[in-house]
């Protein structure tokens, strides 16, 4: 049975406030575990220290110590500056530390509470009864020594959302761990969470960090291994907000070029497969009107003997520079995959065990892993030599004609090497870093190869310090593919943009089921990143027809609402908004919305309801205003609930009211090279008398832009528009009563009105 002494702070002894910097210290009291498990409380011994600074605006950095004495081993991940803007002050009941409009009071009562303030508003605080913050010392010798955390008061309505993928939205009653070898590929936790109460937590960890939201009503608990721990406590207005606040702090994932929001495929690993097969199903496609933008090859270049590595197969791909040339002439750009291993039969073993690059064991001796295509030793990431051997050897590959790099491994299969926590002399934390110096060596492979405009990653296992590194891969195992499986793959995008991974990639599995394959089509359909998951050799005609239509009008749908998709990954790079977004983060206000838990917004114009279930229809939710189908124009007025059934080359997508959506006039001119900029028609959905519409495109580089504004008042209409070429239309739904235009002519529309226009303004005057 477990043995511990858990100290609690128990009155303020000294106060110091030097460079910024709050120090508490407070004297303690404890609860002992005993081995017939009966809590022993006393007043203790020794001391808790608090500190608090600001390492940015609204943002106060919290820490917690056993003794003042920092620890030898700093176990934060991310470095942070003490000193920073911050306030002291004190009364006759608190003290107080503010950042912004973000305080701490630290109340001067016999047992310490700390409560957190958004001006006047109460947003957080920790018990004030023993718990609040802790240290746990256990005298049980096959766990930590020493953990140390805190305990938040969780208010009555209270949501927590985040913490990575693998969790629903809404984590109220879970328990999560962040270390990424207990996740799996597409569902690695990170330890950071944000409060509907409008306040997020960053646990700073290298280390796992285990969270319990409530699930025993005992407050939201979260704790790290060591007699330290450090969080940032984030506070905004709204979620939105604090995420914005939370990616600026941490770093922004790059933009990447417009080619990447059309269609992609990934092919399934096939060792057969050959350079040629390639080219020619990649002609055969476009012969039968399906236009690709990219193309994954996977692990497919590799040789099938040994399928790891950076050198492509000489007897499948004997002119590979002249194949990526042929590929790219044909207007499509090359994706592989890599992976941290390294095959006992590849010439390059010999070089890394020569370097000591390999992970060894606790003797020292290189760990051999017995994997069914054979056996492999695992490249070290957190030895800096060897993490720059591999990134130079990803540009290699790079600079062979490849375009994006997928970094991609499995903890399943390296967990044997014992990494985390096992018998291998590792500190706790080393997966996190390990993940963590994987992606970025990937990364800084590709910035410098392509430049960071262009460099494009995604990776199917994150750490903490990812945000700024990849877009995150969401991929289903086989095992997964169905309706459940796309409902969690939903969940997974959703929770991973409330964690600071803005930008996702969702892969679309193909299945003979024509309604399952649909559905994930659709799904898909408004994503920052797609990719449909094929057998690529003998395609098109090894696909049904059925199927092939699907992806076709699928690829259709995709590429004339390019700009608008390539626009909400625009503000995810820029402003730390999630593409993908639950509609309680767009809908804050609103309740229902946050219990809409199988639709999403899309930016924050586009309402997506797909149908997750086996029923013919969905039932969604519409916030107010009056919503308009993308699709058939079907308007809907909210707040309502509404069900819909799924008709031939439609489902539920529907537009917010007074937004405008940019599509492409000419979807086939992208094939000629022109920007989002012209030959674009904007339509203003259900425009709304006396409120500006207005929305920002980005040419197709992210290089530039162009603003159009719409403002009905009364029976006029003024359409303004800045930066964009002479080829533009407007479309104005629900508005059918045009009697005049200063240019051009208006065409009705069963649904509306548009008209064509070339000049900067447009004047339309109604009946």
């Amino acid at each position: 049975m477990e043995q511990s002494v858990t100290k609690y702070p128990f009155g303020i002894k000294n106060v110091s406030f030097t460079e910024n910097v709050l120090t508490v210290s407070m004297g303690t009291q404890q609860a002992a575990k005993s081995l017939s498990q009966l809590p022993m409380t006393m007043q203790g011994a020794g001391n808790i220290t608090l500190m608090m600074s600001s390492p940015a605006n609204n943002v106060i950095k919290v820490v917690v110590r056993s003794h003042k004495k920092k620890d030898k081993a700093d176990g934060s991940f991310i470095k942070t500056r003490d000193s920073g803007s911050g306030q002291i002050s004190e009364t006759d009941d608190y003290i107080s530390f503010k950042s912004g409009l973000t305080e701490a009071r630290i109340s001067k009562t016999a047992v310490p509470q700390i409560t957190y303030y958004f001006g006047d508003n109460v947003i957080a605080s920790h018990s004030a009864v023993p718990g609040g913050i802790y240290v746990k010392e256990s005298f049980d010798r096959r766990k930590d020594q020493f953990r140390t955390g805190a305990v938040l008061n969780v208010q009555a309505g209270e949501r927590f959302m985040g913490f990575g993928g693998g969790v629903s939205t809404i984590a109220n009653g879970r328990k999560i761990e962040t270390d990424p070898a207990l996740s799996s590929p597409g569902k690695t936790n990170t330890p950071f969470f944000v409060s509907s109460a409008n306040y997020g937590i960053f646990v700073n960890s290298i280390g796992n960090v285990s969270f319990d939201c409530a699930s025993e009503g005992n407050g939201l608990i979260f704790e790290a291994a060591g007699s330290s721990i450090e969080f940032e406590l984030f506070a905004g207005a709204s979620v939105a907000e604090i995420i914005n606040s939370f990616t600026g702090f941490m770093g922004r994932v790059g933009h990447v070029s417009a080619t990447s929001i059309c269609t992609s495929f990934v092919m399934q690993d096939d060792f057969t497969v050959s350079q040629d097969d390639v080219i020619e199903s990649i002609r055969n496609m476009s012969d039968a009107g399906l236009s690709i933008s990219e193309l994954w090859l996977g692990r497919s270049y590799l040789p099938a003997g040994a399928p790891a590595g950076f050198e492509w197969d000489s007897k499948r791909f004997p002119e590979a520079a002249s194949f990526c040339r042929t590929v790219h002439d044909l207007g499509i750009r090359l994706g592989a995959t890599v992976t941290p291993y390294i095959f006992e039969e590849d010439d390059l073993f010999d070089e890394l065990t020569d370097n000591n690059y390999f992970m060894k064991d606790a003797r020292g001796n290189t760990v051999i892993i017995d994997t069914q295509e054979g056996s492999v030793a695992l490249i070290d990431m957190t030895n800096i030599a060897a993490r720059n051997w591999f990134s130079m050897k990803v540009g290699e590959l790079i600079d062979s004609g490849i375009d994006m790099v997928e970094g991609s491994f499995d903890f399943n299969l390296i967990g044997n090497i014992g990494i985390g926590g096992q018998n291998n002399g590792k500190e706790d934390g080393f997966n996190s870093v390990f993940v963590s110096e994987f992606n970025g060596a990937i990364k800084d492979a590709s910035s410098r190869a392509k430049g960071k405009e262009v460099s494009f990653m995604l990776a199917d296992i994150v750490s903490t310090g990812d945000l700024s590194v990849a877009y995150r891969n969401i991929s289903p195992s086989s095992s997964e593919i169905s309706l459940g499986g796309m409902s969690a793959a939903i969940s997974n995008a959703l929770s991973y943009g409330l964690s600071g991974f803005t930008l996702s990639n969702i892969d679309v599995p193909y299945v003979t089921d024509m309604t399952l394959f649909r559905r994930w089509l659709q799904v898909a359909l408004l994503a920052p990143h797609a990719r449909i998951m094929c057998n690529l050799k003998g395609m098109p005609s090894n696909l049904p027809q059925e199927a092939f239509e699907q992806i076709k009008l699928f690829s259709e749908m995709r590429t004339s609402l390019s700009p608008y998709i390539y626009s909400s990954v625009m503000e995810a790079s820029m402003y730390g908004n999630p593409a993908l977004r639950t509609m309680a983060y767009e809908f804050p206000s609103d309740a229902l919305a946050a219990f809409a838990q199988d639709q999403f917004m899309v930016g924050s114009s586009i309402l997506v309801a797909p149908l997750t279930s086996s029923a013919a229809s969905v039932r969604f939710y519409v916030p107010a205003g009056e919503w308009t189908n993308i699709f058939t124009r079907e308007t809907l007025s909210g707040p309502r609930f509404a069900s819909r059934k799924e008709e031939p080359g439609s489902f539920p997508v529907y537009v917010r009211p007074n937004s405008i959506i940019t599509t492409l006039s000419n979807p086939d001119s992208r094939s000629s090279g022109h920007s989002f900029l012209d030959n674009i028609t904007f339509t203003c959905f259900a425009p709304v008398d006396g409120k500006v519409a207005a929305c920002e495109v980005f040419d197709d580089k992210g290089k530039a832009s162009g603003v159009i504004n719409v403002l009905k008042e009364g029976n006029k209409i003024t359409v303004k528009t800045d930066g964009f070429g002479r080829n533009k239309r407007i479309a104005l739904t629900g508005i059918t009563n045009v009697v005049s235009v200063s240019e051009s002519i208006p065409e009705p529309e069963s649904w509306g009105t548009s008209v064509d226009f070339s000049g900067n303004e447009l004047i339309i005057t109604l009946g």
